[in-house]
């Protein structure tokens, strides 16, 4: 089962065969998220001698003399045998050796991990581990049934990753929260101690107590029709490759190039996106293979080639059919758009629920699910290092967002009918004679493909260059055999052509 706060709440209270180590990073709604904290948090208080709460840090408070004594003691001992060292922390034996295995993991680890200046920026960090397990732990009770709990909100460093490490070693449960990002575990645990399940959305920080304070306590009771409903979808739709329609629409695309030759299109081109290969689906995440093609030129046979261009604008009813690069509103950042800078959070990530609350924000007629999609996309698409040729800078930013909230309305509905595992909408370009496509749109381009729609340019004269800004390997580029600087949609439909002798004996 996936780990979620309602699951650990419902476990608090049965025992464990082994400590977990949960990270929680993001939300998914925010008054559920404060809700969910405050149930957690007055599930703690009923069993006090028990848990460890800490909020945004772990204070280091010991007193002087302490400190000094232990940091001394560390100057004579073997740290590669810290188990035998005479480090008394708890009066019981078990409990003792389970803290100096525990410490030398972390030891063990923090050496593999930090370049310590020297031993005694080594030492210094010990000596606050230590310190800190005397502080917050020497009244934790450690008998009965269930395992003691530690649950950390918010900001944290390294080393209180290591001290929360060790306590998940000393068999502790541990629950690390963040609404809004990730911190250094990628670095520092690099044996996947910890387990991370993240939201699609974000939100700021603030402390434990501030959300705390605006929760409300929730009774998780399912009704039996309830339970049997979730039985037959466990048992028909879970991990069988059979999905409902729109079994996917709270959850997150991740696109996935097509590599493919161009004959491919009159194969793919049409499959849903659940036979196309590549397509995989992780909890809420699914992966949507799709096509991004610059076709350059023309083929020699102008029957192959109105059959291609005809083929990908007409051969499927989700297609949106562009003749020049205009596919959405080109607007200029004007001064009453600079508000959109508040929105933005220390990551440069956006807060989609602010952004929602200004009066630019066009999307609110639509389901909260494709709005949240929608401003989710755009902020993973300034975080990806692999889509633009360059990365984008703070005008390039506000320039994408301003164009993302004004997107074409065709193309929100576009999105709107995506339902992730089936027919993968598309938008098809032709541009007449030496027309290009303009940068903003090209950024546009990139946003577009990276939701997961198939995005097919027809380039007759070759002139138009996306890899100015988009990354090369982010598309599929084909120059065909002849280059026409005067090449119109509308002759090329018009024109009467027929398959030529050569092109049937060599099909």
């Amino acid at each position: 089962m996936e780990a979620s706060f309602k699951y650990v709440i419902s476990t608090m209270y049965k025992n464990k065969n082994s400590s977990y180590f949960y990270r929680f990073i993001g939300i998914k709604d925010k008054q559920e998220y404060d809700n969910e904290l405050k149930t957690l948090q007055l599930k703690c208080s009923e069993i006090e001698n028990k848990v460890v709460i800490f909020d945004n840090e772990i204070p280091l408070s010991g007193e002087m003399e302490l400190i000094q004594y232990i940091y001394n003691e560390l100057q004579t001992m073997n740290l590669n045998d810290i188990v035998n060292q005479d480090i008394t922390i708890f009066d019981n034996y078990e409990i003792n050796n389970k803290f100096l295995l525990a410490l030398q993991y972390v030891v063990d680890l923090s050496i593999k991990n930090e370049n310590f200046f020297n031993d005694n920026v080594r030492n210094n960090f010990i000596t606050k581990i230590i310190v800190w397990t005397y502080m917050y732990l020497k009244d934790i009770s450690f008998d009965g049934d269930i395992n003691p709990k530690c649950i950390y909100y918010g900001s944290i460093s390294r080393h209180e990753i290591y001290f929360l490490m060790l306590l998940n070693k000393m068999e502790i449960d541990v629950i690390y929260i963040n609404p809004l990002k990730e911190e250094y575990f990628d670095e520092i645990d690099i044996y996947n101690v910890s387990k991370c399940i993240k939201e699609i959305q974000i939100d700021v920080i603030e402390t434990f107590e501030e959300r705390c304070k605006r929760g409300k306590l929730t009774e998780n009771i399912e009704t039996i029709t309830k339970q049997i409903q979730s039985e037959i979808h466990e048992e028909l739709f879970v991990n069988t490759g059979i999905f409902k329609p729109w079994q996917f629409r709270s959850g997150f695309t991740k696109s996935v190039l097509l590599d493919t030759i161009l004959e491919d299109i009159y194969i793919y081109y049409n499959e849903p996106a659940k036979l196309r290969e590549g397509f995989e689906v992780e909890g809420k995440n699914v992966k949507v293979p799709c096509f991004f093609k610059k076709i350059d030129g023309e083929h020699l046979e102008k029957f192959e080639y109105q059959k291609l261009v005809r083929y990908c604008i007409e051969s499927s009813s989700n297609t949106l059919f562009f003749n020049n690069g205009n596919i959405s509103n080109d607007i200029d950042v004007s001064g009453e758009m600079f508000e959109l800078m508040f929105c933005q959070l220390s990551d440069g990530t956006f807060d989609i629920e602010e952004v929602k609350k200004l009066d630019i924000y066009k999307f609110k007629k639509y389901s909260d699910e494709t709005q949240n999609f929608l401003l989710n996309k755009f902020n993973e698409v300034i975080k990806r290092k692999d889509l633009y040729l360059n990365k984008l800078d703070k005008d390039d930013v506000l320039k994408l967002l301003v164009l993302v909230l004004s997107l074409n309305e065709e193309i929100v509905r576009l999105v709107d009918n995506f339902d992730f595992v089936d027919r993968v909408p598309k938008i098809v370009i032709y541009l007449n004679n030496e027309d290009t496509i303009n940068d903003n749109m090209k950024l546009l381009i990139g946003y577009l493909h990276n939701i997961g729609i198939d995005i097919i340019i027809f380039n007759p004269s070759g002139l138009c260059n996306i890899s100015n800004i988009i990354n090369s390997e982010r598309f599929n580029s084909t120059r065909l055999q002849n280059i026409n600087y005067k090449s119109n949609y509308k002759s090329l439909i018009r024109t009467n052509t027929k398959q030529s002798v050569f092109s049937k004996l060599f099909k």
